[in-house]
């Protein structure tokens, strides 16, 4: 009996430590921290410390602390909350400074500030004996926002070792104060201690340059900057002041300090040629070709010598475009046209050269005969790419088009098409090709490619095919001999071909006719597309607005307000493009110009765009 009694007991005592050693192993107390978690979530603050009271006793998991933690803080129970911070520190000595931080915190929030400064003192002696514990001291304190205090701990550790670097961390501290002289100062210390910083700093600069307004502190960092070059900085210094200019829009005197630096040797790669893009996508198309011009003139033997003819003739043709040029003015660009395409001949280079030309031999100067025999020039040639020569006949198509040879041109749209069906030359040729037969009133066929592009990758592409497609089907719908829709179709090739007066005086009879017919909103689109085509921005801009009015909650609606903002800022009436934009990106999400009217908006509100 009594050896029985025993054998129970001593099973009974298995039992129970099997039972405490399963509570203390790590699937118990993973089940303590997801119950403690359910508790915080329904804000019942004394559970979760009951739950895990015991376990932060012994735990170096930071969920465990954050859960104590904060509940204490729900509850205000600040001392228990310091207790507890104290005991961390001691048990994971790696993680001192940040339970050392929150202790400071608990103190502020107990309104002890006495204590608080306390805490620090502490840490600033802690600093002074081992310089080293600054950068986890420094991050616990920034961490928790207490960026001053920060601040003190680099500049404690740096007394006591200059060769220590916080130059990042302390730029970014004094960012936060506002103290953006002292920000200032450290990324330029940061970029001459350091060259590898000099990235990050361009991009910490890029996020706070404002281009078109004057910042005070930005003209102090160039005029130190300029003065550290002249006392010979190196070179990074003037790479930095270059990417400021650009940065504010300012491309001409980057464009100066890029020539300083030419003529003393100091360039050594495609910085011009950067400057240069920047200008022709920021519309600056008359800087881009004194750009391209002044790398032309080092040779043909300069390595972005091809490069700089075509960008330099490209910025010309878009700055003779973009203020109404003379016959005279084209007449000159196009024997410069000709001129290096001699120097180009049998490279593949010489196509880009030949597109452009032919059309301004087309659409310039009316010399449709020489601007076909340019592009036939190119058919079948071994030194042309298949790219090229696509989108030669593409040209050639649209050039067909124009003289109202439909039928060829649409046999040439599918040479390109057959060519590269699957990449966005060949979506476009099939676009196009589509079209065409549009034009000459097979719907039904143009409705199947039409319906096909909306999936297009080409955002642009599937836009524009989505807005035939639905012109079609609208239309059609309604109108059983498709009368309105051929009328319409014949005013749109019309416009194609700039023949305004022949598309006005369709549409002018479209109105008349059918004037409660769904085509009545494209009718005025036309209208207002040749009022901007010939320079009438104010009267396009009543007709756009009308369109909003009266078919605010049609497909229309989205075009008539980004063209509305276009216009506006064309005429220099920011306020009123500002409106248009913003009316586009808010009550129209889904549209395919959403995005580039929030764009257009931050600019003209003067937002850095990056």
């Amino acid at each position: 009996m009594r050896t029985r009694i025993l054998l129970l007991s001593f099973i009974f005592i298995s039992s129970l430590c099997s039972a405490q050693v399963e509570d203390r192993s790590p699937g118990g107390d993973a089940q303590k921290i997801a119950l403690a978690k359910q508790y915080f979530a329904n804000q019942e603050y004394e559970k979760v410390i009951d739950q895990l009271e015991d376990l932060g006793e012994r735990s170096v998991q930071p969920a465990v602390y954050n859960l104590l933690f904060d509940s204490y803080l729900e509850l205000e129970e600040y001392r228990d909350a310091i207790k507890l911070s104290e005991d961390w520190g001691q048990r994971i000595p790696s993680r001192r400074a940040v339970f050392t931080v929150d202790q400071y915190y608990l103190h502020l929030k107990d309104e002890d500030p006495d204590d608080a400064e306390d805490v620090l003192e502490l840490v600033l002696e802690e600093i002074d004996r081992s310089a080293g514990q600054a950068y986890a001291y420094g991050k616990a304190f920034s961490d928790r926002g207490y960026a001053e205090q920060a601040l003190s701990v680099y500049q404690r550790a740096l007394a006591s070792n200059p060769r220590m670097n916080f130059d990042y961390q302390m730029a970014l501290l004094y960012g936060e104060l506002g103290d953006i002289p002292k920000m200032h100062l450290m990324y330029l210390q940061m970029v001459d201690r350091t060259p590898g910083y000099l990235t990050t700093v361009k991009t910490l600069l890029a996020r706070s340059i404002e281009p078109g307004v004057r910042d005070e502190n930005l003209e102090q960092l160039k005029a130190e900057i300029v003065k550290r070059i002249q006392d010979g900085a190196p070179k990074r210094f003037n790479e930095l002041l270059i990417h400021i200019f650009n940065q504010e829009g300012n491309f001409r005197a980057a464009f100066t300090q890029l020539r300083a630096l030419d003529r003393q040797g100091k360039l050594e790669g495609n910085e011009m040629s950067n400057l240069a893009k920047l200008a022709f996508n920021a519309d600056d198309f008359s800087l881009a070709s004194r750009v391209y011009e002044y790398e032309l003139k080092k040779g043909t033997e300069h390595p972005y010598y091809q490069s700089s003819v075509i960008g330099y003739l490209d910025s010309r043709k878009k700055s003779l475009a973009s203020e109404n040029a003379s016959i005279e003015q084209w007449q000159s660009l196009a024997a410069d046209y000709e001129k290096y395409q001699k120097e180009f001949r049998g490279d593949p280079y010489q196509a880009y050269l030949s597109l452009p030309l032919s059309e301004i031999y087309a659409y310039r100067l009316g010399n449709t005969d020489t601007a076909a025999a340019i592009l036939e020039s190119l058919f079948g040639k071994a030194w042309i790419g298949e790219d090229d020569e696509a989108l030669a006949q593409i040209a050639y198509a649209d050039l067909l088009l124009f003289t109202g040879q439909r039928w060829d041109a649409i046999i040439y749209y599918r040479k390109a098409e057959k060519a590269l069906d699957q990449s966005v030359i060949g979506q476009e040729a099939k676009f196009k090709r589509a079209k065409a037969a549009y034009y000459v009133g097979d719907f039904n066929w143009a409705q199947g490619i039409f319906s096909v592009l909306k999936e297009s990758t080409s955002k642009l592409i599937a836009n524009d095919a989505m807005q035939y497609s639905l012109l079609i089907t609208d239309n059609m719908a309604l109108d059983s001999t498709t009368d309105a829709l051929e009328a319409y179709a014949k005013a749109d090739l019309y416009f194609y071909r700039e023949m305004y007066d022949s598309a006005a005086a369709i549409l002018e009879l479209l109105e008349i006719g059918y004037s409660e017919h769904p085509i009545a909103d494209e009718c005025l689109m036309m209208r207002a597309q040749i009022k901007a085509q010939t320079n009438q921005y104010p009267e396009a801009i009543i007709l756009w607005r009308q369109i909003v009015a009266e078919y605010g909650d049609d497909i229309l609606a989205d075009d008539a307000l980004y063209a509305i903002g276009q216009a506006e800022e064309k005429l220099n009436n920011t306020s009123a493009a500002m409106e248009a934009y913003e009316k586009l990106f808010t009550e129209h999400t889904d549209s395919f110009f959403a995005s580039d009217a929030r764009k257009a908006y931050r600019r003209l509100r003067g937002d850095q765009i990056n």
